[in-house]
């Protein structure tokens, strides 16, 4: 029964990109011309997703489809097999447009290799934003800045003075009563992506010493952004559901 309960959940990694992939063959092709006048009402009325979401999942097939066919070798395949999810591969999404597919690999493998399974939708993004344009498309040049980008988060974190036992709990205390829903949900109107990426941040350093596993996933806020969810809640958007719910469905 274990078995295939997660042969069944195993199918969800997949769902994703293969759900763009097809979606994106009835939208050129306008297979949809059947019962529908546009591909936008074809993919509300179908599968209950809106377009936004639709186009991301389209924008997102090329890599993923290309990151699971990889054979880098040394056992990455298998860590990319069990880690990358939606939420990696939007992040590679920037990369891919700018640049290409191939610089977006070469970038999600040189991570994987350094920090294995332990790697993040947020260092999969601050790895893209740190990449010189110099060295995207270039295995090596890439493979070096990935290096280069994890040492400086390392050398942030030592850096970092240690602060005062019972001031930590001070500040956690007041950090508890200041960021209730209505302070989290305005800065969010006011700056989504600093404000995403802020919690985020907050939401790993709290997991990790609390012994909590965390998974984002992105959702559908508008056109552009991502948004959390499994641990914190965008107030632009709650009707769609997981991403991997939704390509699933499709």
């Amino acid at each position: 029964m274990l078995v295939k309960c997660e042969s069944a959940i195993e199918n969800l990694r997949f769902a994703f990109w293969a759900a763009g992939k097809a979606l994106q063959v009835v939208r050129d092709a306008r297979l949809y011309r059947a019962q529908f006048e546009t591909f936008e009402e074809y993919t509300q009325a179908r599968w209950d997703i809106t377009p936004q979401y639709a186009g991301k999942l389209i924008r997102t097939w090329r890599v993923a489809e290309a990151l699971f066919q990889a054979r880098p070798g040394g056992g990455l395949e298998t860590i990319v097999s069990t880690k990358l999810g939606y939420g990696h591969a939007w992040a590679l999404v920037p990369l891919v447009e700018e640049h290409s597919v191939q610089a977006a690999v070469y970038l999600y493998l040189g991570l994987v290799k350094v920090k294995g399974s332990s790697v993040t939708a947020a260092l999969v993004q601050g790895a893209v934003e740190a990449l010189p344009k110099a060295a995207a498309g270039q295995k090596g040049k890439t493979e070096d800045a990935v290096i280069a980008y994890l040492a400086s988060l390392e050398d942030g974190t030592r850096s970092t003075p240690a602060s005062d036992p019972a001031k930590a709990v001070r500040a956690l205390s007041k950090a508890a009563k200041t960021f209730d829903t209505g302070t989290v949900q305005a800065a969010l109107a006011h700056d989504p992506k600093r404000a995403r990426n802020a919690v985020k941040s907050l939401i790993e350093v709290l997991s990790s010493v609390s012994g909590v596993k965390v998974t984002f996933l992105e959702s559908e806020p508008d056109a552009e952004d991502p948004e959390l969810e499994g641990g914190a809640t965008d107030a632009t958007d709650g009707t769609e559901g997981s991403p991997e719910g939704e390509a699933a469905a499709a």
